[in-house]
């Protein structure tokens, strides 16, 4: 026989106040005050989450598209980056899905825009950046695995993946060609004031009104 096990019930928990489960998790409300506002807080690694941003992406223009908007009266979406980067494939359906948008995206370094991160701000249609805020380029790096040919084939992929990339910087920012081979080979940081020259941005923010 088992003897039976007594729980002691704290006094306080008399006054004990449950969360009403027909309300919202109230960590979550600011969440959705920032998707009401069109805004999208960029600030982990890229994963295969990150594909929210897509899905945010079409949901706003198909709001748009029903109210039969034409893109210069659209609300803007802004991205808010602070992002270490992350999955290259997952970047470039973010990129492809940014460059198709109808609905005006701004992009916004709020300190720093690394690696796939940058090269999804790049895609945004109107950028701007912190003043102390920067971006770090490169070529990425990969681990090979399997027979002979399987790793061939796995290294040709991921040169494509790094001519893809530097065709991305070279149509969305004043680089060179010269100026590209001789940077993106190594660890590359760009800030602000090289960013507005180059093109990498189109405005440092200077005034909290820009961020609304």
């Amino acid at each position: 026989m088992i003897d039976p096990v007594i729980v002691q019930i704290p006094p306080e928990a008399d006054n004990l106040q449950l969360p009403d489960p027909n309300l919202p998790d109230p960590n979550l409300l600011s969440f959705y005050k920032e998707k009401d506002a069109r805004c999208f807080w960029i600030d982990e690694e890229i994963s295969s989450q990150s594909l929210e941003i897509c899905r945010l992406i079409i949901q706003w223009n198909r709001e748009d598209e029903i109210l039969r908007l034409p893109p210069e009266q659209r609300k803007p979406i802004k991205f808010f980056f602070f992002s270490p980067g992350g999955d290259l494939d997952v970047n470039y359906t973010i990129i492809d899905t940014i460059r198709m948008s109808e609905t005006p995206i701004y992009g916004i370094n709020m300190g720093s825009c690394c690696s796939a991160a940058a090269y999804i701000y790049l895609a945004c249609h109107k950028r701007f950046m912190l003043p102390h805020a920067y971006f770090l380029f490169h070529q990425g790096s990969g681990a090979f695995n399997g027979s002979y040919l399987d790793i061939l084939s796995q290294i040709q992929y991921y040169q494509e993946q790094v001519e893809e990339l530097s065709s991305i910087m070279k149509e969305s920012t004043k680089y060179t060609d010269e100026e590209l081979a001789d940077n993106i080979t190594g660890e590359w940081y760009v800030r602000a004031s090289e960013a507005l020259e180059k093109g990498v941005c189109h405005e440092v923010v200077n005034d909290i009104k820009t961020l609304l």
